[in-house]
C-alpha cells in the first residue's frame, strides 16, 4: 500500500471517529429528551417526544453507517492486495476538465471529503455515477458521466 493511501485511509477513520463520538453524545441527548418524564404529552398537539423520538431513531442509524464505514476502512488498512483495476479500497486518480482529483472507492460514507497534502480526496461509493461508471476501469481508461449540467469527461491516470 502506498504511503498516500495510508495517509488518506487514516484521515478518513480520524474523520469518522470525530463523526461517530459527536453523533453518540448527540443520540443520548435526543433519546433522553424523548424518555424524559416532562417530555410526556401534555395534550394531542404536544409533539415534542415523538419528534425527540424521530431524531433519535435518525442519529442510532447514521451511528450504524458511521460504524459500518469505520469497519470497511479499517479493513482496507489491513489489507495487501493491489489491483491494476478500479475496485473497493482503489484510490483512483481522476482527470476532468484540466483537473485533477482522488476518489477512495468505497462502499460506505460516499461524499464525504478530506484534504491531504494539498490534494482533495472524496470517498465515492458506486451507487453513484462516478462510482458506477469507474468500477472495473484501469488507469489510461476514460469515461464520461451525465449530469443535470451536462455529460463531463474523465481519464484515470492512477489506480493506487
Amino acid at each position: 500500500m502506498g504511503e498516500f493511501k495510508k495517509k488518506v485511509l487514516l484521515r478518513f477513520i480520524e474523520h469518522f471517529e470525530q463523526e461517530l463520538a459527536a453523533l453518540i453524545q448527540s443520540a443520548k441527548a435526543a433519546h433522553q429528551a424523548a424518555t424524559h418524564e416532562e417530555s410526556r404529552a401534555e395534550d394531542r398537539h404536544d409533539t415534542f417526544a415523538i419528534e425527540a423520538s424521530y431524531l433519535a431513531a435518525g442519529q442510532a442509524t447514521r451511528v450504524n453507517d458511521l460504524r459500518s464505514a469505520l469497519n470497511e476502512l479499517r479493513g482496507y488498512l489491513d489489507s495487501q492486495k493491489q489491483s491494476n483495476s478500479v475496485e473497493y479500497s482503489s484510490l483512483v486518480v481522476l482527470e476532468s476538465q484540466g483537473r485533477t482529483f482522488h476518489a477512495l472507492i468505497t462502499r460506505f460514507g460516499g461524499g464525504a471529503q478530506i484534504n491531504i497534502d494539498g490534494k482533495s480526496v472524496s470517498l465515492v461509493s458506486p451507487d453513484s455515477p462516478l462510482g458506477e461508471h469507474v468500477m472495473g476501469l484501469s488507469a489510461g481508461d476514460g469515461f464520461s458521466v451525465e449530469s443535470k449540467v451536462g455529460t463531463r469527461g474523465y481519464g484515470i491516470s492512477a489506480v493506487i
